[in-house]
């Protein structure tokens, strides 16, 4: 027990020891770093004042706030230095907060306060210099901050004293106190109240302090404190001015030089005094105190003796050398004493002039010292002391005592100098103040600098102004640098002057400068009547807003704008035109100042109102043009009559939310069809909505004021919404007011609410008051309504037809509204949920589109975010761009399962139930049940356009009874069965009203009116497809198709009828109309019938009585015949097809290429083709009750007939097409273009409609034609550079021109023609070897090939691309060939082993037919010859039969076979040969085993039996040592086998079997030996398990199979395999996934893939291999979405940014690519940014705009000239795009800069090499002799 106690004890005795040790070897270490830099400053005998050159980022420095502005602080250092202060560089707390008022968080914000709140001018501040910047002009910048974390840095925890003078800044306000931030890490200081008492008191005028306020407090620490050697954690301060201006710091042990900061009081004993200054001697410490920082101004060191004591502050520490600068001025040892020019020269103006100052100090290297006063001392420096440039130094003519004439120009606080200058230049100018400027006069400036906002200007050499664009001239420049040149003097009027911001703005407007009226500059200056002029700076309907000078403002009413009405202020004035204008009234006070513009003799304006033509009728119908569009509007054309007009946005549509989005769907040039005529006020106004069209022809039209009765309704816009009511305005400006009490059924409590300006109304005059022009409406419901389903489903259908205007304005577009446009209502969808909340969830579907679906349509889903769900498109919102979904599994199944066919068709009057799915303000969503299920329906949401009830009677999932009322477009429109009892019970007692009125007299007319008759009928309203008109009391309507007999293309020909016209009509017959009244029961009798007459006012059948049959004069024709001619009317477009009206009954299409021969109106067929409007059309036939119709004059398609079609598919090898007529049609590569082009096929897209040229009617409905311009237009003279290929014209020996279709291991097969397709053997592709056909040779390239052979009974070609046949290079790459091993015989032998395996493959090929054509010519000659002639036409057809020689069942037995009797066999058949048989010598024609012909079994001599075609490959038969076929090679053999070997023959055979057998061995050990079958690279993948490129070629391997099953399967086993810490090898192998699910997958699989990816590996990797993959197939709008994922997931990466923006340059999409360097300076660090900005400028220079680049290269490389990377770059750029010039520019600017002699060498070396390759000798010279200069005048050697 004792030893434990003794051992521990030793133990604790070591630590203890060890642990002093290790204290006293740190403090040795700290003593002599403190002797280090003390004996860095002792040998300082020199002393200078701070300049530019000394400056150096990091330096602390005591400075002077000069100037306050909103975002920064101008301070003053020593030396006249100025620096600025940013907002961001106060304090971390203020900055935090700025954070959150920018992030738009409000909270907690109250107590943030301006800079001009936080400090004051002439407060004394420590700051730390952060950096420097040098312009090329001379001027220099530098940067503080005064963040006491900066400031602060060097003290760390150890360097905190007692009676420490800290700069502090208050981080928060607590209830006793303040916490304040003294920049030092893991200290808490905190500022008791009591301790700020008299600082706030005396300083801060008993306000409190502010976060962010900063305050000089002393450090207290208490006695226990003092005497603890533990690290302080929290810390007293206080800020008592008395404390802190006599706190001396003390000398201690521990006190080290990061302890000292500026503004620290010492006391020091001078060591030495020069003329410049004193040396001092400071704690342990050398400092300096230059002559300027003396007690007294002008000083001199004489003044002060060596060892003299006094106390000194701390004014600069330099971080470098240590040095130490004090001062000894007594303004600086009270730092809460604000130091301002006022107090310290007092009576000393800036722009003072004083005739005769003295110079009292001569400063050589500086500038002079002059006496202002007694107590005022100046400064002037070297370059103000004349205007000659380049001074080095001060002249003899300002010696000491000499007088000179300057003027003040600035201050210098810390100096307690003035600045003065002597310059001519600045004596004579007239300002240097701002304040000297007064606002409203005439001044003379210089052009300095063109903005995209204005043009700056310069008044002076401190005077900047700035000239506003409306105010650059009277007219809108579009290039104001084309009328002002840089430097050019104007004159300009002032209009604004804020000396306190320095901010001035002028106007070089010619009517305002010159100007003879008096000029406004104040409120007071505006007198009742007084005439003045001003600008307009803004419009709005109902008034203009017109500046005068010094920001006052005037209002001009829309009654006091001109005598006449004008109605819209757009049209007549314009932002930034003077006006002529007369005061009215003006209250000073609350600074109101109202206008008129009724000025007698101002007719500016006038010219911009439009003069009504004579043919002007309010209410007719227009069509116009779209000229051009302004922000109220569009301004139009009237096609008929060329006038100008206006097209109100308001009055785009019924609909408000529609009306901006037609706005942007018309661009100039659409035209608008059927608009009418509504006011002629100052100018034309047209309407666009359909309540107002509709109003023209169904008697709702009010257009003047003596019209309006009592009783009368029609369509209006509201107007103007006040608290008694709204006003509805009509055509031609008339005007009611609804009050209150008739503006609902409701009482209405605030107008405003349910009623929004613009809004379409229907209203009934209930009052007129005649005497003063003003009458009462209503807008009630039962006024205007009458139970009446038609008038919501014609607002519905009118809402889809704009709807769909919309959409396929925008259906183009590649951003977020064209994928919008391309997604549909039911469409089913696969989205992923984004974000969960209370009400549903909101998911993406792609990566743009946000979609909603509800909770009642999430079926209790529990979903959470990533989830992926199946959903259907309910609505597409394009207006909040956005979609609304439903991911209910029954309504998911139900539109899958959908049942398109007769059993599913719906047609009107059919009742269904139908389930409520979504409600929208303008409609209902419903899924109708039933024999329907599946289909979704629109029920009206609004029964009226005065329906404003927003109380839905409807619920999600309600079941409701319906009644089918419409089908257009592809769309149901429903009414509830409901609304359709009330309808017909509302119909009924109107009916009973009207028979007890006409007392039974409606019984006589229809007695009396028979069809076939004519009677006089009245018109009563208009619709889109007839008339309706009443005979006597007897209904009837008159069809649209029943008006005239020969009907003009494009007109309407309802629109000659007018509403109560009588017109002689004939009735042709009859149709009853189903009321759906239940007066009875259901059984009984569902409906009641009532019965209409069909009229007709064609001339011909009014008037045809005695010339026309009774067939011909009633009816309507029901039976159409093929090419008949028939009136057809448009009623709408969709799928592909025009809907029309031929009659009643009959409804007939036309397809979207039977409309029209203008390819222009195929593309924009809804602009052409109105509602209503009639064109003639031709019958083409008739399907499914619907005519097919065309518009176009031809009815069936011939060969060389020009047609036009769309394209359907676009392949590797061939466009698809569909024609007019039902028919489909194929080009091939070389039918595309008069010119080949590699891959032409990409310049055409699938749904793109051409001209194309029919060749060939192939057989039913199947077509081939030509995209050639010359087979478009034959007549015209086409250059044509690849005419086409006949296969009559093609000759042996010939050169011809095509396209590669396929490649691979049998040739090369290429497409000359649409039908002639020629072959190229492997063996005459290349003299080299081809490793990889299909990637040396792609599909789609063009190649020459020279013609070996034609086989005309076939169509076949055998070609040749071999450099020796084509006279051309060689098509195969290099980098895809090989030079071949074996030399010239072996290539002969094996040519010869061809010729004789494909003689041999020949002969059995032969029909039998043949061979007894043979042995009836040996019987015809009697006798059986040895060799018989074969004629020379079977030559040709054994040519053609020749088989292919690779992968056929025989080539087993034929690799079996012995060579012996392979020697027989070719014995044989070089026997047959000699018979005179002429075999092809290579194998030029390649046919499948399919189609070669089987052959009767053959017994063969060398023992094979030929049962069915056989081939054997190419690389069996290469082995074999077949002999050749040639005679005379076979003659040589013979004799050489006769004579026996030699025996160095024996040897060399010997040799050669050796070598032979050596090589094959290696081959089997050669790993780099490509595999070529399964067992070989499973060996492969087991000997290298971790190879992802063993793996990939294993992949690539089967995908030249097309085996893509296969292909994953190794992918996933590679991912299983390889090592787990081989993650490089892992993403090569994801990346081949990748590539091959792109290739061959679908986008859920490629999807699938990507997201395994993302967690198996860096995900930054992953998406940086997708969006290449994505890039190199072409599929850029993929690209772009995985782009915009990653600058979100990977904001901070700056390789990001670059790619997605090299991405844009590369795809000519500039715009894009320069706002995303925008975004990424805001996403980035600072540090990136000049990187990030050269970058983006080098692709502004190769795809962009070189202007540009050069642009932004000299914003980089003036902010930071010390770049020399940035120069290099820059200039090399400029030498690559040509600007000599600007290169000799720029490389002055280099050479003539301050840098280190090895930079300067190296731009001069650029700068000689330049000139030695585009300059002259003279130039050559210049640089050599600038070079030289530089090297004398700054002694190189001697500085390197």
């Amino acid at each position: 027990m004792q030893l434990a106690l003794q051992t521990k004890e030793v133990k604790s005795k070591k630590r203890k020891r060890f642990q002093e040790e290790k204290k006293q070897q740190q403090k040795n270490r700290k003593t002599q770093h403190d002797k280090d830099d003390k004996e860095k400053v002792t040998d300082i005998t020199r002393v200078e004042q701070l300049s530019y050159k000394l400056i150096t980022p990091g330096m602390l420095v005591l400075a002077c706030i000069s100037e306050i502005y909103d975002f920064e602080l101008r301070v003053s250092l020593p030396g006249g230095i100025v620096g600025m202060v940013s907002i961001g560089n106060i304090s971390q707390a203020y900055t935090d907060m700025l954070h959150k008022l920018t992030g738009g968080n409000q909270e907690d914000l109250e107590d943030l306060k301006s800079l001009k709140d936080l400090f004051h001018r002439g407060q004394i501040v420590r700051c730390k210099v952060m950096g420097i910047t040098f312009s090329d002009v001379g001027k220099s910048s530098v940067e503080l901050s005064i963040n006491p974390v900066d400031v602060n840095e060097y003290i760390g925890m150890v360097g905190l004293k007692h009676e420490m003078v800290l700069e502090s800044c208050v981080a928060s306000v607590e209830d006793h106190g303040y916490v304040m931030d003294i920049g030092v890490k893991g200290i808490h200081a905190f500022l008791r109240s009591t301790a700020a008492a008299a600082f706030i008191q005396e300083y801060n005028a008993g306000s409190s302090l502010a976060i962010g306020q900063h305050v000089t407090c002393l450090t207290q620490l208490s006695d226990a404190e003092k005497r603890s050697t533990d690290v302080i954690r929290s810390i007293s301060l206080t800020a008592d001015p008395a404390k802190v201006s006599k706190a001396v710091f003390e000398f201690t042990d521990k006190v080290g030089l990061h302890s000292i900061v500026p503004g620290t009081i010492v006391e020091a004993v001078i060591k030495q005094v020069v003329p410049t200054g004193l040396s001092v001697q400071f704690l342990t410490y050398t400092g300096v105190v230059h002559r300027t920082q003396l007690r007294k101004v002008g000083e001199s060191t004489k003044n002060y003796t060596a060892r003299q004591k006094l106390k000194a502050v701390v004014l600069h520490i330099h971080p470098t050398s240590k040095l130490v600068s004090l001062s000894l001025n007594k303004m600086a040892f009270n730092q809460f004493a604000s130091v301002t020019p006022s107090r310290i020269f007092p009576g000393i103006l800036v722009g003072d002039k004083f005739m005769n100052a003295p110079v009292t100090q001569v400063d050589k290297g500086r500038g002079v010292y002059l006496k202002l006063t007694d107590s005022v001392h100046a400064f002037a420096s070297l370059s103000h002391l004349s205007d000659k440039a380049g001074l080095s130094a001060v002249t003899p003519e300002f010696s000491l005592g000499s007088t000179h004439k300057c003027r003040v120009i600035g201050y210098d606080v810390m100096d307690r100098v003035v600045m003065v200058s002597m310059k001519k230049s600045i004596l004579n100018q007239q300002f240097l103040r701002y304040e000297d400027i007064n606002v409203g006069s005439i001044v003379k400036c210089e052009v300095s600098k063109f903005r995209p906002d204005g043009l700056s200007v310069k008044l002076s050499g401190r005077i900047n102004g700035f000239v506003p664009n409306i105010h650059i001239a009277d007219v809108v420049l579009k290039h104001p640098e084309k009328k002002f040149k840089k430097g050019e003097q104007i004159k300009c009027r002032v209009l604004v002057c804020e000396p306190e911001k320095h901010r001035l703005l002028l106007s070089n407007k010619r009517s305002i400068v010159e100007t003879t009226l008096p000029v406004i500059c104040s409120y007071a200056d505006a007198l009742p009547q007084m005439l003045t002029e001003g600008v307009i700076v803004h419009i709005c309907e109902t008034s203009l807003l017109v500046v005068f000078c010094n920001n006052v403002k005037g209002l001009v009413p829309r009654s006091e704008l001109n005598r006449l009405n004008i109605r819209y202020p757009s049209r007549v004035f314009s932002v930034g035109q003077v006006i002529k204008c007369r005061i009215l009234q003006c209250n000073v006070e609350e600074q109101r100042l109202t206008v008129s513009l009724n000025c007698a003799g101002d007719n500016s304006f006038q010219k911009k109102i439009v003069k009504v033509p004579e043919n002007f009728e309010i209410g007719k119908l227009v069509s116009v043009e779209v000229l051009s569009k302004t922000d109220s509007g569009l301004n139009v054309k009237i096609l008929s009559s060329g006038d100008a007009a206006f097209l109100p946005k308001s009055h785009l549509s019924d609909y408000i939310e529609m009306c901006q989005l037609l706005y942007d769907a018309y661009v100039p040039g659409n035209r608008i069809l059927d608009c009418v005529y509504h006011d002629n006020s100052t100018l034309l106004i047209v309407s666009k909505k359909k309540s107002h069209v509709d109003a023209t022809q169904s008697g709702l039209m009010m257009s003047d004021f003596g019209h309006v009765q009592l009783g009368m309704m029609g369509a209006g816009t509201l107007k103007q919404v006040m608290s008694y009511g709204v006003f509805v305005e009509f055509f031609n400006s008339v005007t009611g007011l609804v009050p209150t009490r008739l503006m609902a059924d409701q009482r209405v409590t605030s107008p405003s609410e349910p009623y929004k300006v613009g809004q379409s109304l229907i209203a009934k005059v209930t009052d007129v008051d005649t005497e003063k022009r003003r009458f009462l409406l209503s807008l009630r419901m039962k006024d205007v309504f009458d139970d009446s389903t038609a008038p919501g489903l014609d607002m519905l259908a009118n809402y889809w037809n704009e709807y769909d205007y919309i959409r396929d304005a925008h259906m183009n577009d590649e951003g977020l509204l064209g994928q919008l446009t391309r997604l549909s209502v039911g469409d089913i969808v696969v989205t992923t949920v984004a974000q969960v909340a209370a009400h549903g969830v909101v998911c993406r579907v792609g990566e743009e589109v946000e979609g909603l679906i509800i909770r009642a349509h999430l079926a209790d889903k529990a979903c959470k975010e990533g989830d992926v769900l199946e959903a259907v498109v309910l609505h597409v919102d394009m207006l909040n761009r956005c979609i609304e979904l439903s991911a209910s599994p029954d309504l998911i199944k139900h539109m899958k399962h959908l049942r398109d066919n007769k059993y599913g068709e719906i047609k009107p009057d059919q009742v269904l139930k139908a389930e409520v799915q979504l409600i929208n303000d303008n409609f209902i969503l419903v899924s109708l049940k039933g024999h329907a299920m599946g289909r979704l329906a629109f029920l009206p949401a609004r029964k009226h356009l005065n329906d404003i009830v927003e109380t839905s009677q409807h619920t999600i999932g309600q079941i409701n009874t319906i009644v089918v009322k419409r089908v257009i477009g592809g769309r149901v429109l429903v009414a509830l069965q409901l609304q359709e009892k009330k309808e017909g019970r509302m119909q009924v007692l109107l009916e009973r009203a009207a028979s007890h009125k006409t007392d039974g007299s409606k019984n006589l007319h229809w007695a009396a009116a028979e069809v076939g008759q004519t009677h006089d009928a009245e018109i009563i309203s208009l619709r889109d497809f007839q008339a309706n008109v009443v005979i006597g009391d007897a209904k009837g309507r008159v069809f649209i198709s029943e008006v005239v007999d020969k009907l003009q293309d494009g007109t309407c020909p309802l629109q000659g009828l007018q509403i109560h016209d009588v017109a002689r009509v004939r009735i042709i017959g009859t149709h009853d109309v189903k009321t759906h009244v239940h007066k009875h029961l259901a059984i009984t009798q569902p409906y009641r019938v009532k019965t209409f007459f069909d009229c007709s006012l064609k001339p011909s059948r009014v008037e045809g009585e005695g010339v026309l049959t009774a067939a011909e004069l009633l009816g309507y024709q029901n039976d159409f015949k093929k090419d008949q001619r028939v009136q057809a009317f448009v009623d709408g477009y969709h799928s592909n097809c025009l809907w029309v009206h031929v009659t009643p009954t009959v409804m007939g299409k036309i397809h979207r290429l039977n409309l029209s021969e203008d390819l222009e109106v195929l593309r924009n067929p809804t602009q052409f083709f109105a509602l209503g409007r009639g064109y003639n059309a031709t019958v083409l036939g008739k399907n499914n009750d619907k005519l097919e119709l065309t518009f176009i004059g031809k009815t069936e398609l011939a060969e060389n007939d020009v047609v036009n079609a769309v394209i359907t598919k676009v392949t590797p090898v061939d466009i698809f097409l569909q024609l007019p007529f039902g028919f489909h049609a194929k080009s091939s590569l070389p039918d595309i273009s008069d010119k080949y082009k590699d891959c032409i096929q990409k310049k055409h897209h699938e749904g793109e409609i051409v001209k194309c040229c029919v060749l060939e009617l192939n057989s039913v409905n199947m077509a081939t034609v030509s995209l050639r311009l010359s087979r478009l237009k034959p007549a015209s003279k086409n250059v044509i550079t690849d005419a086409e290929v006949h296969f009559e014209h093609v000759q042996p020996g010939s050169l011809l021109k095509g396209y590669i279709v396929s490649s691979g291991s049998s040739g090369v097969f290429i497409s000359l023609a649409h039908n002639l397709t020629g072959r190229v053997g492997c063996g005459d592709v290349s003299d080299d070897y081809v490793k990889d056909f299909r990637e040396a040779l792609p599909i789609g390239k063009v190649v020459t090939a020279k013609v070996l052979s034609v086989d005309s009974d076939n169509k076949w070609v055998d070609l040749s691309l071999l450099p020796r046949d084509t006279g051309l290079p060689d098509v195969v790459p290099s980098e895809h060939r090989t030079a071949r091993i074996a030399d010239g015989k072996r290539k002969r032998k094996r040519s010869q082993c061809d010729e004789k395996t494909n003689e041999r493959a020949t002969k059995v090929k032969k029909k039998k037919s043949r061979l007894e054509v043979a042995d009836k010519a040996e019987m015809s000659d009697g006798s059986t010859p040895k060799k018989a002639k074969m004629p020379s036409t079977q030559k040709k057809v054994l040519k053609t039969k020749l088989i292919e020689l690779k992968g056929l069942k025989g080539g087993k037995k034929l690799k079996k076979a012995k060579p012996k009797k392979l020697k027989k066999e070719a014995k044989r058949d070089s026997d047959e040969e000699d018979s005179g048989v002429d075999v092809a010598s290579s194998d030029r024609k390649v046919l499948s085993a399919e189609d070669a012909e089987p052959v009767a079994r053959l017994e063969v001599s060398g023992g094979f039996s030929w049962d069915n075609t056989f081939t054997a490959p190419v690389s069996i038969i290469e082995r074999v040592p077949v002999e050749s076929s040639s005679s005379d090679s076979e003659d040589e053999e013979q004799q050489s086998r006769k004579r026996p070997k030699t025996r160095l023959e024996r040897i060399a055979d010997a040799k050669q079997r050796e070598a032979a057998l050596y090589k094959a061995e290696l081959d089997n050990l050669n790993t780099e030996k490509e595999p070529k079958s399964t067992e070989e690279f499973d060996r492969l993948v087991l000997a290298s398990p971790n190879s992802s490129i063993v793996w990939l070629q294993y992949m690539a391997f089967h995908l030249q199979a097309t085996e893509i099953d296969r292909a994953r399967a190794v992918a996933e086993r590679g991912l299983k395999t390889i090592n787990f810490r081989e993650e490089q090898e892992k993403l090569n192998v994801w990346t081949g996934l990748l590539n091959l699910e792109n290739l061959y997958g679908s986008p859920e699989s490629l999807h699938a893939v990507f997201q395994r990816a993302l967690q198996a590996n860096d995900q930054f990797k992953v998406y940086h291999q997708l969006v290449n993959i994505y890039t190199a197939s072409g599929k850029m709008e993929h690209a772009e979405t995985t782009y915009n994922t990653m600058i979100r997931k990977f904001s901070q990466v700056r390789d990001v940014w670059l790619d997605f923006g090299t991405f844009y340059m590369r795809n000519a999409q500039a715009v894009l690519a320069r706002r995303l360097l925008e975004r990424s300076l805001k996403s980035l660090e600072k540090r990136h940014h000049v990187d990030m900005i050269a970058k983006f400028a080098q692709l502004e220079f190769k795809f962009g705009e070189a202007e540009r680049g050069k642009t932004m290269f000299e914003s980089i490389v003036t902010t930071y000239p010390k770049r020399t990377d940035l120069w290099s770059v820059y200039i090399d750029q400029m030498i690559k795009a040509e600007e000599h010039d600007s290169v000799r520019q720029i490389l002055d600017r280099v050479v003539h800069m301050k840098l280190s002699p090895r930079k300067m060498k190296l731009f001069f070396k650029k700068y000689l090499d330049f000139e030695q390759k585009h300059g002259t000798t003279d130039s050559v010279q210049k640089v050599q002799q600038m070079a030289l200069s530089y090297v004398e005048s700054h002694d190189v050697p001697g500085n390197d």
